[in-house]
């Protein structure tokens, strides 16, 4: 397998700079040359013309003043040549006389008196006309650079050998810092674990997305899907978990992939719960998972004899589980694994198929229905906000998490960090 060198295309970037500036600085070069070349070619021509003019003007001969005029505003450097009186009044023009360039003057002088004088233009140093003129150079300059790019991309290219070792390094740092453990299938021989190839597949396996759960310190183990079950008391409330999966991505990984995927969504959602409600805060709500973790997402059922307090629970596992998915979905991303990320919504255990059906139109996350008195218990610890444009009394009646108090902020990182940290 031939691998790609690597950072291929910051150096292309690199290229197309240097080849930019190869160019600017070349026709900068020219420019700077052309001028120098005209204002020396000037300096002679308006020296030499008054030497030469002083007869002609001072016997008024148009004619031979033209002539020799015409000879000087032949040259390329020069646009313009023309030949005043000693009143400044033009007698012969040659050339362009609004001619942008360099301008010079001399006066004609016959012993004491003064007959009149000569000006001498330069033309403008176009840039346009210097790339034209060495259009060879510029391609052979382009030329060039890519020929660098194409060697640097065959040249600097990891070879299999590399790539192994690398694999292997990185792999046995992992295990020295306990990131991941070494698996040994019971078919599997010692000489075929000392195997770079085995060993290099080994590392493969176990960096695999479904085993972010050994990253985040979280063991994976199998977990039993079932059907939902019916929420036991209809006073509670009902925090769901939906999969963001408009490519329809889920249908397309394979069995396993997503059982260990699942696994380890169960576990953060059984951890998040073990320690959001440790919270003082949250004394006597209890928890119930009505759902795990399937393509559909999870259910979670909250209970307790203050409603509000179980409303404020749902609102805070709501926002945890979207906290947690952010870290499992990054880590997986950094491996280039396939993740996807989730909404939640938070509602009172009879509205619990009215929010689901919102998710279908709304793309807030979390989406919150409560009643009026769970509203105002919840808005202590963070803020709730109308959605935009309602088209139904459900939709008035929802509310998004715009934010949450510093407090609250500080509460469930420390608990995200307990979930992710715990062994």
């Amino acid at each position: 397998m031939t691998f790609l060198a690597p950072r291929q295309g910051l150096f292309a970037v690199i290229i197309l700079v240097s080849l930019c500036l190869h160019t600017l600085f070349f026709v900068l070069s020219e420019e700077r040359e052309s001028k120098e070349r005209q204002r020396a070619m000037a300096t002679l021509a308006v020296t030499e013309l008054a030497q030469a003019l002083k007869v002609p003007l001072a016997t008024g001969d148009r004619i031979s003043m033209s002539v020799i005029a015409d000879k000087y505003a032949k040259e390329e450097e020069l646009a313009f040549v023309g030949v005043y009186d000693a009143k400044d009044a033009l007698l012969v023009p040659v050339g362009t006389q609004n001619a942008s360039g360099l301008s010079l003057k001399e006066s004609v002088v016959s012993g004491s008196n003064a007959l009149g004088s000569v000006v001498v233009k330069t033309g403008a140093v176009s840039r346009a006309q210097i790339i034209s003129q060495h259009w060879l150079f510029l391609l052979g300059s382009a030329g060039l650079h890519a020929i660098l790019w194409l060697l640097y991309g065959y040249l600097a290219r990891p070879t299999r050998q590399m790539h192994e070792a690398i694999s292997q390094k990185v792999r046995m740092e992992l295990l020295d810092k306990g990131l991941v453990q070494q698996v040994v299938t019971p078919t599997e021989s010692d000489d075929a674990v000392a195997n770079k190839a085995s060993a290099e597949e080994e590392f493969i396996t176990q960096v695999h997305a479904p085993s972010v759960a050994s990253i985040l310190n979280v063991q994976a183990k199998p977990t039993t899907h079932t059907a939902d079950k019916p929420v036991s008391d209809e006073s509670g409330y009902v925090v769901q978990m939906l999969f963001e999966d408009p490519n329809h991505l889920l249908a397309t990984v394979s069995h396993d992939n997503k059982a260990a995927y699942f696994a380890l969504c169960d576990q953060l959602l059984d951890k998040a719960l073990l320690h959001l409600l440790a919270l003082p805060l949250l004394t006597g709500v209890t928890a119930e998972v009505v759902k795990y973790y399937d393509e559909k997402g999870a259910k979670v059922a909250l209970h307790g004899d203050a409603p509000a307090k179980v409303a404020t629970a749902a609102v805070f596992l709501s926002k945890l589980m979207l906290m947690l998915n952010q870290v499992v979905y990054d880590k997986h991303r950094e491996i280039k694994r396939v993740a996807w990320q989730i909404r939640t919504t938070a509602s009172h255990a009879d509205d619990a198929a009215t929010v689901l059906d919102l998710t279908k139109r709304r793309r807030e996350a979390p989406l919150i229905l409560l009643d009026e008195s769970a509203q105002d218990e919840v808005k202590i610890y963070a803020e709730l906000a109308r959605l935009d444009d309602p088209t139904s009394i459900q939709e008035r009646e929802t509310c998004s998490l715009a934010g949450v108090t510093r407090a609250t902020a500080e509460r469930l990182r420390s608990v995200r960090d307990k979930v992710l940290l715990e062994s």
